[in-house]
């Protein structure tokens, strides 16, 4: 064996021993990234994102997981803020979506935020395009993208095993969740995207306002148990 692949070997093993990605480091045990399930539900997601990767790896870890617990439950699955569907794709796709006797509804202005700027819009970071996420989704019959503000286009008359919200405005996010509370199952999880991730500190101190028992993730996601 040469020098190099002495020092290949070394640098590979050093890398794999640490989990880098998403402003959470660690040296803890992370193999779920290179089980095969997940790594097809996470490209999955890249491909709703076109390619866009956040390298968020332990977060879409987490609402799998998350979102395998619920499917015990009694229930559909929603997700407010959908931007171009990586992680509601990439849940679809670990629980084999199209096999499951549940509705997923996609929510999301595709406009932007209420408080956000025309710079937001013009960056690319959001999706503005309904037929995108339309599209995205289609190969999911029990799949329901549904475009306008929040909370007011929440799907009546429907009860709820999971939640995932991500609109990046807390205070729409809290009124989301508190208009949501009488149709979550006992038992469900919501699982919110920003609450505890740097540069969101205003979400974290709007949230917690409310006294509500919500787990910090070292992800900057946190989850609430109904």
């Amino acid at each position: 064996m040469t020098a190099t692949q002495v020092i290949q070997r070394i640098t590979s093993k050093f890398f794999k021993r640490f989990y880098n990605e998403d402003a959470l480091i660690t040296s803890h045990t992370h193999d779920f990234i290179y089980d095969p399930d997940f790594k097809l539900a996470y490209e999955r997601g890249l491909k709703a994102s076109g390619g866009m990767d956040l390298h968020n790896r332990w977060r879409i870890h987490v609402a799998l997981w998350a979102a395998k617990q619920c499917l015990r439950l009694d229930g559909d699955f929603l997700e407010c803020g959908v931007n171009y569907g990586m992680t509601s794709s990439a849940i679809m796709t670990y629980l084999d979506w199209k096999t499951i006797d549940k509705e997923f509804f996609l929510c999301d202005s595709f406009s932007g935020t209420k408080t956000g700027s025309k710079a937001q819009l013009d960056s690319g970071f959001f999706n503005c395009s309904y037929e995108r996420a339309r599209d995205n989704f289609a190969e999911w019959e029990n799949a329901h993208v549904i475009k306008g503000w929040l909370p007011e286009s929440l799907p009546p008359e429907r009860h709820f095993a999971f939640v995932h919200i991500d609109l990046n405005d807390a205070k729409s996010e809290v009124e989301t969740f508190k208009r949501l509370l009488p149709s979550l199952q006992r038992g469900a999880v919501v699982l919110l995207d920003d609450y505890a991730y740097t540069g969101f500190e205003s979400s974290y101190e709007e949230w917690n306002r409310h006294g509500l028992n919500i787990l910090a993730i070292p992800t900057g996601q946190g989850m609430i148990m109904v």
